[in-house]
């Protein structure tokens, strides 16, 4: 009997809106829904090939104990999104971090909330000792972020712009510029 190779099974992209998670492994795709002045912190472990993104639109830690709620918040989302990394095999050292959004999308003057989103992110990785590899923050214009998990690239929109690399996470590289604003 001939040998037939096997197709890799194709797995749904998944999407993290905001205020959710969302992670996998393998072969799957996970892109955020677009972020104006919300962060999505995304999250890989290229050892396991584990990777997840977390739209986060608040900075600190809920007020509350509502569930449903608390992902909106910085500090409840990336540990929520540490914890399903870990339950998928992910060991949180080998965890490396991109962040993408964060930007004035209103244009407010003094828009207080996207600059402490922003600074409540890096304080809460910085606790966590999570190494930020790339970002792509601020200006004026919505972003999405895409991470490809069987190959460790992170991917970013900004604003009507086509989509380019921002990292990839197994090869330590960089895409293109700079994107910060």
């Amino acid at each position: 009997m001939p040998q037939t190779k096997r197709i890799p099974e194709e797995q749904p992209e998944k999407l993290a809106a905001t205020g959710q998670l969302a992670t996998g492994s393998g072969n799957g795709v996970i892109r955020s829904t677009p972020l104006g002045s919300c962060v999505a912190v995304i999250a890989y472990d290229k050892t396991t090939k584990i990777g997840g993104i977390a739209h986060t639109m608040l900075p600190g830690k809920s007020p509350t104990e509502d569930k449903a709620e608390e992902n909106k918040y910085a500090e409840n989302a990336i540990e929520n999104l540490l914890v399903e990394l870990k339950s998928l095999g992910s060991n949180q050292a080998n965890i490396e971090i991109c962040l993408v959004g964060g930007a004035n999308v209103l244009r407010k003057e003094n828009d207080a909330i996207v600059d402490n989103l922003i600074l409540s992110t890096f304080e809460i990785l910085e606790q966590k000792k999570l190494s930020i590899k790339r970002t792509s923050l601020g200006g004026f214009e919505r972003r999405t972020a895409k991470l490809i998990l069987h190959s460790g690239v992170v991917t970013f929109t900004l604003g009507d712009k086509s989509e380019a690399e921002l990292f990839n996470f197994i090869t330590d590289n960089t895409g293109g510029q700079n994107y910060e604003q």
